[in-house]
């Protein structure tokens, strides 16, 4: 519940309610996803309201937080679409059909990040690091204190692995 003070300096953030829609427009060129983004950034400044230490600096802070729940949000859809494409080139290369259904798509993606959670911490610490952080071979090692070869080991096995329990739940679904 927040003090009088925070609440008094959430009314206040109401106020660039359209900046911060703007802010948001720019990011994502669709007025639909502005107006989803706006009501995330208005969540996140909601929980977050304790953190302002100095009231004329809200809206600076405001659009802060509008730029980073956009970059948050552009980063999830480029994780997504990364995804398809390499699931499109996966496909091709296994003889199977890429999804055109969304549904399929989300039952694929939903087979990914259980098979990747189910990964032991080394070989996911490696896979997620290499997938989403995309950095080189070199540069996990040294992250992660291991040499190279340790890293081609794991990231080799942590592939083997998932494409193994990403087939395994898919078949699973399909025959049951």
């Amino acid at each position: 519940m927040p003090t009088e003070e925070e609440g008094k300096l959430f009314e206040d953030m109401m106020a660039f309610k359209e900046d911060v829609f703007l802010v948001c427009l720019g990011f994502s060129r669709d007025p639909s996803d502005a107006e989803d983004l706006t009501q995330d950034v208005y969540l996140r400044a909601y929980r977050n309201v304790g953190r302002i230490h100095t009231p004329y600096a809200v809206k600076e802070w405001l659009l802060r937080v509008a730029r980073n729940t956009c970059l948050d949000h552009q980063k999830k859809k480029r994780i997504v679409r990364m995804f398809h494409e390499r699931t499109s080139v996966s496909a091709s290369l296994s003889g199977m059909e890429a999804p055109s259904d969304p549904a399929e798509t989300n039952e694929r993606l939903k087979a990914l990040k259980q098979a990747i959670c189910r990964l032991p911490k080394k070989l996911r610490e490696v896979f997620v690091l290499r997938l989403y952080g995309d950095i080189s071979y070199q540069e996990l090692a040294r992250t992660l204190g291991i040499k190279e070869g340790t890293v081609m080991s794991r990231l080799n096995r942590a592939r083997k692995a998932v494409a193994d329990s990403v087939k395994e739940e898919l078949d699973g679904r399909k025959t049951g």
